[in-house]
């Protein structure tokens, strides 16, 4: 495993926050207690993303295979998301790249989510408790706060509407 995950998505030209340090030792953590086995022959990098309607994360590598990229759905950036879905996202994501996908490791399937094998793997790795904590906390937790956060974000665009004065009035035509 070459060195730790590097959480930022500029760079180094910018500089890592909080949030991505405490993900990137998340994902270090789990990587360590659960996937030793598994080599890392290149770049991991893990972040918050775009704020998608449906999907909790990804996995992607790079063009020139120098990096894979784990991003979980940028509404789960909130206080009361517990660390264990962090976990659980990131873990399924790394199941994935064990398995070689988005990752350049050979494929152990052609299809990523074929017969089970996420769920297998995770089970196999202890992990299988964290899938079923995902999935109940995906059914009646997660509606209500993309909901939420959807009319936070639509708040936020909202610009104050500024009066116009009544002489200002007077000389449009």
């Amino acid at each position: 495993m070459p060195g730790s995950a590097i959480a930022t998505w500029n760079g180094a030209s910018q500089p890592m926050t909080p949030r991505d340090q405490r993900l990137a030792l998340l994902l270090d953590e789990i990587w360590r207690a659960h996937f030793a086995d598994i080599p890392r022959p290149n770049e991991l990098v893990v972040g918050f993303g775009f704020p998608w309607k449906w999907r909790l994360g990804r996995i992607r590598m790079s063009l020139d295979a120098r990096i894979s990229e784990i991003t979980l759905n940028g509404l789960l950036d909130r206080p009361e998301v517990p660390c264990e879905i962090y976990i659980a996202i990131m873990a399924h994501e790394i199941v994935h790249y064990a398995q070689g996908f988005a990752s350049p490791l050979p494929r152990a399937q052609r299809h990523a989510h074929a017969h089970g094998a996420v769920s297998r793997e995770l089970a196999q790795r202890g992990l299988g408790a964290t899938e079923l904590l995902l999935h109940e906390w995906g059914e009646h937790v997660w509606p209500r706060l993309r909901a939420q956060a959807m009319v936070e974000r639509q708040q936020a665009r909202r610009q104050p509407l500024v009066p116009v004065p009544c002489t200002a009035r007077a000389n449009v035509v």
